[in-house]
């Protein structure tokens, strides 16, 4: 009876342990083709983007010239509040 018992443990270990390989190898077959299916529908959607951005073989495309004061890029900064108004 014993004998009997351990078969059955060992059959649904075994079974277990099968199920469970199973499941990483699905797993890994769909995290894949969802994969590509993503490289896929990225590169053809961003490759009109990204020539728009990049310009001159990579390089940032320069900051327009003129008055910057007062809009926080550049320039010079503001006046320092005085001790005695706080």
């Amino acid at each position: 009876m014993e004998n009997e018992n351990m078969n059955n443990k060992k059959d649904v270990a075994k079974e277990k342990i099968i199920l469970f390989v199973i499941g990483v190898f699905l797993g890994a077959v769909i995290s894949t083709a969802a994969f590509f299916v993503y490289t896929k529908t990225l590169g053809t959607s961003n490759s009109s983007s990204t020539s728009g951005q990049m310009q001159g073989g990579g390089t940032p495309p320069e900051m327009p010239s003129g008055d910057n004061s007062g809009n926080g890029q550049g320039g010079t900064p503001p006046e320092k509040p005085s001790e005695e108004n706080s």
